[in-house]
């Protein structure tokens, strides 16, 4: 079924939807039976039973999921329903078995009415408990070290175990009450029998909120705290625990509450001011994150402790307030014992039939439409509303509170929701988590880069920001996927290397679009038909941005694009290629593993037609050991194999065939000179055959020797997916390249020659053998390195007033790199010092010619009119800038200041308003205001300018406009 978002759901739902049916059927039936141990050891059983099977009836299954794939692909809902009905018939039956214990369990446990809230409820802490172990455990210690395969295994037999114990020990215990009277119900619980209705369904809608928690916190913990299988396991662990320490502890007490209704309420009031207290911390865990790695040793332990702490101390008091409801509403419900099977059915399956609705509701509507922090919000609403509702029915609750006291606390919340500040979105999304980019958090609190694009999407959160170089990087989920930096390199040579390797290429599938370089590369061949599968829609969107970069790559006529999970599209697709390309993110990312394993790599060779090729890219940010398995696995499932060294040290190329590879010596020389076609490459330093040759250092048999013993990776031990996460903390890319060089040989033989007379061959040949190392990169490393000397030194020049000398060290930065953009816009600010308009406005219109998304070219062309006296022109341009990007406040700001020139205060303060609802404390908007305030509004023009001096205390270059701002202050 995929990755994707869409089939995790459909999952969980036909799990749940098992679990509700089974507790519902389990709870009528064993109110027949006098002995309930004897059923729940046939559960027992069952389930052991069923779990040893469902490998293979999953298995059997393949063949409708492919049916379903191949005829619904473009119908999602035909899809998604015909998928949930093979996910019910596979998982109703295990999952029903599941949901009916809690109730046979409760039947047998409870002996007396009045203390059916702590033995029920003492019953499903020691469940949860187990849940939290379960979850816990399966991916640090179980999965981790003996796969998937043996934890189920492992599992099943657990419960066949559990079966026979039941049996041998335990056989024959009947109810306590099975042959005498049934004790009487306590009179207060018959005085609210009528409001059971309502509290059934309240307890419904504690479900649904408390899945929208779950789907929201698991979203902005995956951002803050990485999307590996180990954040999501601590995620679940700590929300089980919360529920399972919360039943725990009201299933010892709940018998001491005298009015149930009321404290059912309040506990839902109390859980929606626990999640509305720790909504605004949420934001901030990036600092936590940043005060660890400086402040605690560097390993993966003491990181994973620091992620448990951080998300425990958040998300505890809520969830252990949820937790607290099971026992007060079964003993709400359960009012005689020879019911109580069917009423602990009833109360469980309503709560987890509301988690179903929260679950989709959550994912698919909430999040996508208003975003993670507001789909918490609306949760904290529920919660707060449906609990006012069950305190206004309490007979003992005076009219005074609730005519009063719930109205005012309900406003309390909304007014409290209302106040919570919106989480920073270049903080949230600055990949804090990963120790080698924390210096990004600090970019992110100095507003040093601009957000061009942010969603937050049913799969991942996905923003695309700009950097004053001009660099433009897509994060998913606060990883840098895509960039126009040192990235470029493994993009433009994942799309242009294997179509260049294949002799005829007519076919291709690109896996993962990224900023769309690669497909983009891809296109410049003259296939027939392209293929690309992204499984994030919000991808798709962020690279647009790339779109002057990659030739436009989304428009190309023969493209079709397939959003859905690219290992599934191969496996269930039936389509062949002559070229697939597979460019994911990290394989420490949960599910990304399932993209380096031999079960898909023998899957995508089978895709690939006669002579077809298949590249994939693989990064050094693992173990050597994983690197290892990653290239053995790979030159175990094809017969040809080379690696590639796309950024020495960083990322390799993996290029597998069932025939030789071949590079026409000829047609790359012919490409690289073409001044259009070999524009991409020569933009990386390759202007050569020689180059490109350079980049190739292992064949098959160098590649298997290198491997050495490493395990093969596959589908059942998935190593890569509980071994890479560990390497976000600790880098050995150093023991892995020396590993390396020992093994490392240029093939001359993989280059073919078409036409070249004999002599100029064995020249060529010469040439070839002769190239060191990725000597193409090491000199583009030597050119950089000389830009980044030559903008230093111009900086130096500009600073001591020596404009010419600053524009010559621009010049040559030009004669490196002819679309260095900050050169353009330094250039632009040189010739403004030197007040020569025309020549800094061609300099800021060619950085905008290079990148059409240059906020930092958009903001100083603005400037330059306004401070000429073309304010009409400032304003034409800004608003086609807030047309395609409304939300940068520098952009709004020069947008008022040019209205305001033409004299429209209005607009202009309009304009100012708006930069303070993006960024409440951008100082200069402040102080705009404050000055246009000051004639009509002198109070609020002085809290304005208060602001102002209060925000502008640590930041240079702005003592003129404080010294003003004081000088006002003293007059108001």
């Amino acid at each position: 079924m995929g990755n994707t978002h869409y089939s995790i759901a459909t999952v969980l739902t036909a799990f749940m939807g098992g679990l509700a049916l089974g507790s519902y059927l389990g709870g009528r039936t064993v109110d027949r039976k006098s002995e309930p141990l004897l059923v729940y050891a046939a559960l027992e059983a069952a389930i052991g039973v069923y779990c040893l099977l469902a490998p293979a009836i999953i298995h059997g299954a393949s063949p409708l999921f492919q049916w379903i794939y191949l005829h619904y692909q473009n119908a999602y809902a035909q899809a998604s329903f015909f998928r949930f009905l093979v996910c019910g018939a596979i998982l109703l039956v295990p999952a029903a078995f599941m949901g009916a214990t809690l109730p046979v369990l409760g039947k047998f446990v409870s002996e007396d009415a009045e203390f059916v809230g702590k033995d029920v409820g003492g019953l499903y802490a020691i469940n949860t408990f187990g849940a939290a172990l379960g979850a816990w455990a399966s991916a640090f210690v179980f999965m981790r070290l003996w796969g998937v395969g043996t934890t189920i295994r492992l599992a099943a037999f657990a419960n066949l175990a559990i079966a026979g114990i039941v049996l041998m020990f335990f056989r024959g215990r009947r109810l306590a009450y099975a042959d005498g009277p049934e004790p009487e119900t306590p009179a207060r619980q018959e005085a609210v029998a009528g409001k059971i209705p309502f509290v059934l369904f309240c307890f419904g809608v504690s479900g649904l909120s408390a899945m929208i928690y779950q789907v929201a916190w698991n979203r902005i913990f995956s951002l803050v705290l990485g999307s590996s299988v180990y954040a999501f396991s601590l995620i679940l662990t700590t929300f089980i625990v919360g529920l399972a320490l919360g039943t725990a502890v009201f299933s010892r007490i709940c018998h001491r509450f005298r009015d149930l209704l009321k404290t059912f309420g309040v506990l839902q009031m109390s859980i929606g001011v626990s999640a509305l207290l720790a909504l605004p911390f949420l934001g901030k865990v990036p600092f936590f994150n940043q005060w660890v790695y400086r402040n605690w040793k560097l390993e993966f332990a003491t990181v994973q402790w620091s992620n448990f702490l951080v998300i425990l101390a958040l998300l505890f008091v809520p969830t252990f307030l949820m937790g607290a409801q099971f026992p007060i509403v079964v003993k709400l419900a359960a009012r005689r014992l020879s019911t109580l099977g069917r009423h602990v059915g009833k109360v469980y399956a309503s709560n987890t039939i509301g988690a179903i609705f929260g679950s989709f509701l959550g994912g698919f509507v909430l999040i996508p439409w208003l975003g993670v922090q507001n789909a918490i919000l609306c949760a904290i609403l529920l919660n707060a509303v449906f609990g006012a509702a069950l305190l206004s029915l309490c007979p003992g609750l005076s009219a005074n509170a609730k005519l009063y006291v719930l109205p005012l606390a309900l406003a309390a919340c909304a007014w409290g929701g209302n106040a919570v500040p919106s989480w920073d979105k270049a903080v949230i999304s600055s990949g804090s988590y990963m120790p080698y980019r924390i210096g990004d958090l600090d970019a992110a609190v100095e507003k040093k880069n601009k957000i061009l694009f942010y969603k937050e999407g049913i799969h991942t959160t996905v923003t695309a920001e700009l950097a004053i170089t001009g660099n433009i990087f897509l994060r998913v989920n606060g990883k840098t996927d895509a960039s126009l930096a040192s990235d470029m390199r493994t993009q433009l040579l994942s799309g242009y290397l294997p179509l260049m390797l294949h002799r005829n290429p007519q076919s291709a599938l690109v896996i993962g679009q990224g900023s769309g370089i690669t497909l983009g590369a891809a296109e410049q061949f003259p296939l027939k038909a392209i293929d690309l599968v992204e499984i994030s829609p919000e991808v798709i969107e962020g690279s647009r941005y790339f779109s002057p970069f990659n030739h436009r790559a989304l428009d190309d006529k023969r493209l079709r694009l397939i959003v859905e999970d690219g290992r599934n599209h191969v496996a269930l697709g039936g389509g062949t290629y002559d070229v697939i390309i597979s460019e994911p993110s990290n394989p420490w990312i949960s599910g990304v593993g399932a993209l380096f394993t031999r079960d898909f790599f023998e899957m995508a060779r089978d895709r690939l037609n006669p002579g077809g090729i298949m590249c994939i890219w693989v990064h050094t940010n693992m173990s050597p050991e994983n690197f290892k398995s990653v290239a053995k696995t790979f030159g175990m499932a094809f017969p040809f194999v080379t690696m590639w060294e796309s950024i020495v040290g960083d990322d390799y190329l993996l290029i597998g065939s069932a025939e030789r590879p071949r590079l026409p010596f000829e047609a790359t020389e012919a490409l690289l000179a073409d001044p259009e076609k070999g524009r991409d490459l020569r933009r990386i330093g390759i202007h050569s055959a020689r180059d490109l040759m350079s980049l190739m250092i292992m064949d098959r048999d160098g590649l298997l020797r290198f491997a050495g013993d490493a395990p093969i990776h596959t589908d059942d031990n998935a190593l890569l997916e509980f071994g890479a996460p560990e390497y976000i903390y600790k880098d050995e890319r150093g023991v892995l390249v020396r590993q390396i060089a020992p093994f490392v040989r240029i093939d001359p033989e993989i280059a073919r020659f078409d036409s070249l007379a004999p002599e100029s061959q064995k020249r060529a040949l010469d040439e070839i053998l002769s190239a060191r190392r990725s000597e193409s990169q090491v000199a583009e490393i030597k050119r950089n390195a000389r830009i980044d000397r030559l903008l230093d030194e111009a900086l130096e020049e500009f600073r001591r007033e020596d404009y010419d000398k600053a524009l010559e060290r621009y010049q040559e930065v030009l004669d490196l790199d002819p679309e260095h953009v900050l050169t353009y816009l330094n250039m632009g600010n040189t010739h403004m010092a030197r007040q020569e308009t025309a020549a800094a406005e061609t300099a800021y219109k060619k950085a905008l010619d290079i990148n059409p998304h240059y906020l930092f070219g958009d903001v100083a062309l603005a400037k330059l009119y306004i401070s000429t006296g073309q304010a009409g022109r400032a304003a034409a341009h800004l608003q086609q800038v807030v047309a395609r990007q409304p939300a940068d406040k520098e952009v709004r700001l020069y947008l008022g200041l040019a209205y305001a020139a033409e004299k429209d205060a209005a607009r202009a303060m309009g304009e100012w308003e708006k930069a303070l609802e993006i960024d409440a404390k951008f100082a200069l908007a402040h102080y705009f205001l404050g000055i246009h305030y000051r004639e009509e509004k002198p109070s609020l023009a002085k809290r304005r300018l208060e602001m102002f001096l209060d925000l502008s205390r640590n930041e240079p270059g702005n003592q003129k406009l404080i010294a003003n701002a004081q000088t006002l202050l003293n007059r108001l």
